[in-house]
């Protein structure tokens, strides 16, 4: 992707938006599409009984909103706002047309973030059909390990997005409580640590406990 930041450079604008600040509206026409450069946006709807129910987190070169850019929607899916302050790349439809026809080998870069991103959000579908909760839990913090970690021993990650059990509830559609209970026996079994909202993950040992070898060659 910093080969397609790289070629927008021209044409584009950086917009800083604040923590918890909005940066889309659902059914909002965009004027123009955002790269995130740094921080951490997240998407949601709004219930009819007026909840907020978080869809995913969008972490450095993400598109956003990447359905209508590509053309598949009329408008943004859903609400953005930012989860941390963040640093967002802003360009138009056309500016990204020109740089395509100017360089074709960036049609791969931008398959390359779809791939990544559809990869990711169908670990966050796999977590939300589970039906124990300790299981939701866990898709979920392999959702996070694989989009938004950094390893930092061998076979150990920490997420690099500030977490807090609410906001981990509302991914999963747990109570708090159901959430902290699960989040209590990783840690028991050494799964997990975390720390002011920032959690580090045995990669290899929630992979046997999920029961799903085929995950161990999927975190990049």
């Amino acid at each position: 992707m910093d080969e397609l930041i790289k070629a927008l450079r021209g044409s584009s604008q950086i917009r800083l938006a604040r923590k918890g600040s909005n940066i889309l509206f659902q059914g909002e026409i965009p004027r123009r599409a955002l790269i995130v450069r740094d921080g951490i946006v997240r998407s949601y709807m709004i219930t009819s009984g007026g909840e907020e129910r978080t869809l995913a987190l969008h972490g450095r070169g993400e598109i956003l909103p990447l359905s209508w850019i590509l053309g598949n929607t009329p408008g943004s899916l859903f609400y953005y706002d930012a989860l941390s302050d963040a640093r967002l790349l802003s360009f138009s439809k056309d500016d990204l047309s020109a740089a395509l026809a100017q360089q074709p080998e960036l049609y791969r870069r931008l398959l390359d973030t779809t791939v990544t991103e559809h990869t990711s959000l169908l670990l966050r579908i796999a977590g939300l059909e589970q039906s124990r909760a300790i299981e939701k839990i866990g898709f979920t913090l392999y959702y996070l390990l694989f989009r938004h970690s950094t390893e930092t021993l061998q076979g150990t990650f920490r997420i690099d997005v500030k977490i807090s059990q609410s906001m981990l509830a509302t991914l999963t559609g747990l109570t708090r409580e159901s959430t902290a209970k699960s989040l209590s026996v990783f840690k028991q079994k050494s799964i997990i640590s975390y720390k002011n909202s920032i959690y580090t993950v045995d990669k290899q040992r929630l992979e046997q406990f999920l029961g799903e070898d085929a995950f161990r060659e999927l975190t990049l």
